[in-house]
């Protein structure tokens, strides 16, 4: 295939995708910051330029790049903006408009955009001061959720069913907002699911649909802490698969995507669907990338990057030929002791084990709480006969880690 592929980050979420692109015959031009990332091996060229400083690309392409680009894409690494001003850069822009890039980076403009447009989400407001939290609660109820509006990875939220540390809630996210723009949401309790679902000229085929796993949120809180997820997902039934297309649909036609991915973070309260966030990207956490390939047999990242590069998408590469159960866990702070790590072994020779990693390294010191998805330790993904038994596949893995401290 005679075509040259931008991929913005070469992390090890984002290996997947690139080894993807060079089996399809694509010649990968890959950017990241780090100069030891671990896609570097796996690239045909690997620049050392920051991929969230549109400046540093900006540079790169008019004083780098050698050759003619004919798609630019980012796997897994929350950028929307910076992966559509790039390919508008370079002409190739196939997949999500800026503006709309932009308005789904922003959580209340994104919130604002749904109620416009009559899409079930929770009741939301922007807060300027803990008084305006204090009535939101008085005309919504108790619990409530306080986060940033331009964080992502769970960085600077908290869950509360009390007004006692409200103000510590919003100082707390105001941190973690480059806007320093908070709000407030209605926590809506139910099943919560990771979605992952195509546009292609102009149709949703919704695709990946993971149970997200909050048996342990007591553990964590204030912090929202999710521990996985498993696939195929129990509570996603049609009538909720429907009203998830009917939802895209409208974020597709009003935002302009003829082709793209759009993966949504939904709850499922009273039986009915209700949108939380949405992303204008493919999502990490090896969602995916492993866990929708593995679990439902389409190639997920293949039909992602012909999408990209404005190649035509068949009918039969839509199709799930399996129904795998997988399960995803993760090693958390408060299972150790905390400091210095001296040693990580992990299980060996596993049949069950489709993928492990882990984010901690020897040599770094870690804390004994986690705040946000970025502080989880690791992860494992397993295979099993039903979902009981990858989840119990997973536990056993992760049970058997051993992480020494200094």
């Amino acid at each position: 295939m005679d075509k040259t592929l931008l991929v913005l980050g070469a992390g090890p979420d984002q290996i997947p995708g690139i080894v993807k692109a060079k089996e399809m015959g694509i010649y990968t031009i890959v950017l990241d910051g780090n100069p030891d990332a671990a896609g570097k091996e796996f690239a045909d060229e690997f620049h050392i330029v920051s991929i969230k400083h549109m400046q540093q690309i900006e540079d790169f392409i008019k004083t780098r790049l050698k050759r003619r680009v004919d798609g630019v894409i980012a796997f897994g690494v929350d950028i929307p903006s910076i992966i559509a001003q790039t390919a508008d850069m370079l002409n190739v822009n196939f997949t999500i408009p800026l503006a709309s890039a932009q308005l789904s980076e922003d959580k209340f403009s994104s919130k604002e955009f749904m109620k416009k447009h009559k899409i079930a989400i929770p009741k939301y407001h922007l807060v300027n001061n803990v008084e305006d939290i204090r009535t939101f609660i008085e005309n919504n109820d108790l619990p409530v959720v306080i986060k940033p509006v331009d964080n992502s990875a769970s960085r600077g939220i908290s869950y509360t069913n009390d007004i006692e540390n409200i103000e510590s809630f919003y100082n707390y996210a105001l941190e973690f907002s480059n806007q320093k723009k908070v709000q407030v949401e209605k926590y809506l309790p139910g099943p919560q699911i990771s979605t992952e679902s195509f546009v292609i000229n102009g149709e949703i085929h919704n695709i990946g649909f993971a149970d997200r796993n909050y048996t342990q949120m007591q553990r964590f809180l204030p912090n929202i802490i999710e521990d996985g997820g498993d696939l195929p997902s129990l509570h996603m039934q049609e009538k909720h698969k429907n009203q998830l297309k009917h939802y895209l649909e409208i974020i597709a036609k009003e935002l302009n995507i003829h082709n793209g991915v759009i993966k949504g973070d939904i709850v499922l309260y009273n039986d009915d669907l209700y949108i939380i966030e949405f992303a204008l990207r493919l999502s990490g956490g090896n969602f995916s990338t492993v866990e929708i390939p593995y679990s439902t047999g389409v190639d997920f990242l293949k039909i992602a990057i012909k999408l990209h590069l404005n190649l035509e998408v068949f009918e039969d590469e839509l199709k799930q030929t399996k129904n795998a159960f997988i399960s995803l866990r993760y090693k958390f702070l408060e299972e150790e002791s905390g400091g210095l790590i001296t040693e990580i072994e992990l299980p060996r020779g596993d049949q069950n084990i489709i993928l492990s990693n882990f984010h901690a390294r020897v040599g770094e010191r870690v804390g004994e709480k986690t705040t946000d998805h970025a502080k989880r330790l690791g992860f494992v993904i397993a295979k099993g006969n039903d979902r009981d038994d990858a989840i119990s596949n997973a536990q056993k893995f992760l049970d058997k880690v051993k992480i020494s401290f200094e």
